[in-house]
């Protein structure tokens, strides 16, 4: 199984519509089964629209309609025309940049059940700090997934408040009681792997059910997410690894590579993705 996540910077990026296309083109050429996006934005005064392959998820989304240039929407219908059909969802989190309703979204092959969940202190729309987790539940080949779609805070805000942690801490009520369930936990955790004591080692402390493909993966194609200061990194300008696909520590990883780099495709974001190969361990 070949799966994918970014944060596509949506329409913060130039040439948008090219960038699209190029996203298109390459879930279209590895046929990825499960994709988590993350900075998918709408115009927050565009066109509502309808879409049959669009599933509403349940819990605490906020209710905010698809809009017409919903950008998972039209990587989905890019998709469509080239006669891939994929199932997908997204929940708000808050107001992007003055402009776009800001979220989170999952594309699958398989249809499934989506599920949002509040995991922030702060439920103000207007403010970034505001943070929902986005669940498929989906049935595949008689395995059961749970796939989340995650985009956090940092470890810390600027007045030395928690932020990462209690919102991890609620993510596991998604988690809880899936022991017999396939799991992928992937997205931008704004927590950069090589600090110690920090959101990394939290997940590891908290969560050692869950496995890091980069660090499981036979092969490894790539490492650092991000090698730039970019927002909410202003001061770090150095290569770190942010963005992460975990899953249960009963799959195999075959494969770890990152992607839209520059070397294993153009990029299209300020993040590169990551793509796993997974298999059941035997």
């Amino acid at each position: 199984m070949n799966v994918l996540t970014l944060n596509t910077h949506a329409w913060m990026e130039d040439e948008p519509f090219d960038k699209i296309e190029k996203i298109i083109d390459r879930i279209a050429a590895e046929s990825y089964v499960f994709i988590a996006l993350q900075e998918i934005n709408q115009s927050i005064d565009a066109e509502t629209v309808e879409n049959q392959a669009f599933i509403k998820p349940v819990g605490d989304d906020p209710g905010v309609s698809i809009k017409a240039d919903n950008f998972a929407l039209l990587i989905v219908e890019g998709l469509k025309e080239r006669g891939l059909n994929y199932y997908w969802s997204w929940t708000a989190n808050h107001v992007g940049y003055d402009t776009y309703d800001e979220g989170v979204g999952i594309l699958s092959k398989a249809p499934f059940t989506a599920e949002s969940l509040l995991v922030s202190d702060c439920q103000d729309y207007s403010h970034h700090y505001t943070r929902r987790v986005l669940k498929a539940t989906a049935e595949l080949d008689g395995d059961s997934w749970s796939v989340l779609s995650c985009h956090y805070s940092w470890w810390k805000d600027e007045e030395g408040r928690e932020l990462f942690r209690k919102e991890w801490n609620r993510t596991k009520k998604l988690l809880k009681d899936e022991k017999q369930t396939s799991l992928l936990v992937m997205g931008d955790f704004n927590n950069e792997a090589s600090i110690d004591r920090e959101g990394y080692d939290h997940i590891c402390v908290t969560t050692p059910f869950l496995s890091d493909a980069y660090t499981q993966a036979q092969e490894k194609i790539g490492e650092a997410t991000v090698v730039s200061a970019i927002d909410g990194w202003d001061q770090h300008p150095n290569e770190k690894r942010i963005d992460y696909i975990f899953t249960d520590n009963r799959k195999k990883v075959d494969r770890y590579r990152v992607v839209f780099d520059g070397h294993n495709g153009p990029v299209v974001s300020d993040h590169f993705g990551i793509e796993a190969v997974i298999t059941e361990v035997e």
